[in-house]
């Protein structure tokens, strides 16, 4: 029996940019929690939805976030003084103690697993750490947990160890595509970080790992982001040949 409900509402924490909105989910197949970053509201007021497909309330994730700042439950306790911390008893939705305390462990737990990478990547410079079909399940916790800092660290790290992999004319990306997966995330990641050339680089070197169209999509929003005309002319003309380029593509933003 799954400890909480599909049901719960989204909830907030301050991140590297703003307040972070996070959801959670059952996921049976690893019998785990699974949070996710679904938005953040920036320090500039600015709700940034990464997951517009959802189409989640844009109204109540922005009101979760401006509430996080006069939240009883969130307010600062020290660890080692149990008289400071909340108790669920005096909460109105005490469940949400038990969502912060299962999101913490988890948090913890990726922390934990990330941090073995990159020191992994420290350790054997140049040397790809593992068998690379690993790789979305050691980037898919960063992106999900919306640790910009990391993502882009990981990413500078990476991109040079993946392009030589993809320049041996024997690279057959593998059959889960899971080398283009990685570097969308971090791609991702370095976008949301205010990182565009780096974000541009990711979903460039995704696209010669293997080119589709959402691969393509997202190099041109970076270039778009990063103000790079050519790159942008570049994957315009590049989607195009192959697939119908639809009119949001099409369409001249930010770069004239």
């Amino acid at each position: 029996m799954p400890m909480f409900d599909d049901a719960l509402p989204d909830f907030a924490l301050r991140g590297e940019t703003g307040i972070d909105l996070f959801a959670r989910s059952d996921d049976d197949a690893h019998r785990r929690a699974r949070f996710r970053c679904v938005a953040t509201l920036g320090d500039d007021g600015t709700l940034v939805d990464h997951m517009p497909d959802a189409k989640r309330d844009q109204n109540a994730l922005r009101a979760t976030a401006e509430a996080l700042a006069t939240d009883p439950l969130l307010t600062p306790f020290v660890l080692a003084d149990v008289t400071s911390w909340p108790k669920a008893s005096d909460l109105g939705n005490p469940i949400r103690l038990f969502l912060y305390l299962d999101f913490l462990r988890a948090w913890q737990v990726a922390d934990m697993a990330a941090a073995r990478f990159e020191a992994g990547l420290r350790r054997d410079p140049g040397t790809l750490p593992g068998d690379a079909t690993r790789l979305p399940a050691v980037i898919l916790p960063i992106l999900d947990f919306n640790q910009l800092s990391r993502g882009s660290r990981v990413a500078r790290a990476l991109l040079p160890l993946l392009n030589a992999q993809l320049a041996d004319p024997a690279f057959r990306e593998p059959k889960n595509g899971g080398t283009g997966y990685a570097l969308r995330m971090l791609g991702d990641l370095c976008l949301r970080g205010k990182d565009a050339a780096l974000a541009l680089q990711c979903y460039e070197t995704a696209v010669a790992s293997g080119d589709n169209p959402f691969r393509r999509r997202k190099a041109i929003e970076a270039a778009r982001a990063a103000k790079n005309a050519e790159a942008l002319a570049r994957h315009r003309a590049a989607y195009a040949e192959r697939w119908r380029l639809p009119a949001d593509l099409a369409e001249d933003k930010d770069t004239e």
